[in-house]
């Protein structure tokens, strides 16, 4: 019986696949390049190129499988037709993606589509990452960048968390990001008919739950009575001391107006936007720490000219001067934008706000959220808390006995 011979040879720096049946030989670019002292040829290698050589090597193992499938069905092998076949994926199923194609076009139909609409241009950017990395995952680990999705199994979720913590040093949580995004894809691809079934279907990981970094109130206190000689500096701490009273993100507070401020019939004053994260409502009662700052600037030219109601500078501004602040008041907490955010919901949920009131403030449609991954259980409002619980039955049982 005659056979495929797959051989690899270089032009320059360009690699080239060449296939020889029956007398017979076609040649084409791989699309890859490499130094000639990378190559190695016999073993369809590239020195220092994980996903190159997993590529190459699937390339040579999907021709000879191409290849025994025409001999099996009696078909005679055609060079042109193997390509077509392995190169431009018109195989068996001609109308189904492969694993990385239906990961592309999940992104570009749900989140670049979107971009600007309901995601934000940095959240469309996380999840490219995720997308590449998954890839390398396919071709690294499956060594197939043809791989169908009916050949992924329930073990590849594991294996995708092992694989980012190893490769790139991922954490728990971060690692497990990747393996529901593919999950998400699946389900994508069973409504396109593509799958029928998910093998994510019962991965359900648990969260390793961080300790949360939020500032305490002596913390919030000692900011509020500091005074700065840079006006920069006292920009900066305002705008932070505010989104510790309102739970606003950078992007939030940053494009805040007076459409976004409305007036209640008792006087008191009410926040409510649309998280440009994920377009969640966000209420907001404002606090009258919270009403000061903004009165200091209700005039403030700055704001006046640009329509917003605090002056915010470039996020990357604004964390550069916040670790500078943190210096000067020996805060042992290193201060970000984000931080606030956090502060905010330690802060209500320690003062006795109810959680899912904490989390209507900050946008989150799950109350889980933002006990997880926004609150710290402080000490000092545990023994706070017990002590108010003391005093309402000590004063019911006062009530009783006048009774």
């Amino acid at each position: 019986m005659k056979r495929l011979t797959v051989l690899l040879y270089q032009r320059g720096s360009n690699i080239y696949l060449k296939l020889h049946y029956n007398g017979r030989n076609l040649a084409f670019s791989t699309g890859i390049s490499c130094s000639p002292r990378q190559l190695d040829t016999k073993t369809f290698t590239v020195l220092n190129d994980e996903s190159a050589t997993a590529y190459l090597q699937a390339l040579k193992s999907d021709f000879q499988r191409a290849f025994t499938d025409f001999l099996l069905t009696k078909r005679t092998p055609d060079l042109r037709e193997l390509k077509r076949v392995v190169i431009d994926k018109s195989s068996i199923e001609p109308n189904k993606p492969t694993v990385i194609e239906c990961l592309d076009k999940f992104y570009k139909d749900e989140f670049e589509a979107l971009s600007g609409i309901d995601f934000e241009r940095k959240t469309v950017e996380k999840k490219h990452y995720l997308v590449e990395r998954i890839k390398q995952y396919i071709l690294t680990s499956r060594q197939n960048p043809y791989l169908k999705l009916s050949d992924l199994k329930p073990i590849d979720a594991q294996q995708i968390v092992a694989f980012c913590k190893k490769t790139f040093g991922h954490g728990h949580n971060h690692a497990v990001l990747h393996a529901e995004f593919l999950k998400r894809t699946l389900n994508y691809a069973i409504a396109n008919e593509w799958l029928e079934k998910n093998p994510f279907a019962f991965f359900r990981p648990k969260r390793e739950r961080k300790a949360v970094v939020a500032l305490k109130e002596k913390d919030i206190h000692l900011l509020q009575q500091t005074q700065f000689f840079s006006q920069e500096y006292n920009y900066v701490r305002d705008v932070f001391l505010f989104c510790c009273y309102t739970g606003l993100a950078y992007v939030d507070v940053s494009k805040l107006n007076s459409a976004h401020l409305l007036t209640l019939e008792n006087g008191d004053h009410l926040i409510k936007i649309k998280r440009g994260k994920n377009g969640n409502n966000c209420i907001i009662p404002v606090v009258p720490q919270a009403l000061q700052i903004l009165e200091k600037y209700a005039n403030h030219e700055d704001c006046l000219r640009r329509n917003r109601l605090l002056p915010v500078y470039a996020n990357q501004v604004m964390n550069r001067i916040l670790k500078e602040i943190q210096a000067a008041n020996r805060i042992s907490v290193r201060l970000t934008t984000h931080v606030a955010r956090k502060t905010c919901a330690s802060y209500y949920i320690a003062n006795g706000v109810p959680l899912t009131s904490v989390a209507t403030m900050l946008g989150h449609k799950k109350t889980s959220t933002t006990e997880q991954y926004y609150t710290e259980r402080t000490e000092e409002a545990v023994i706070r808390h017990i002590q108010e619980f003391r005093e309402r039955k000590e004063n019911e049982g006062i009530v009783r006995k006048a009774m």
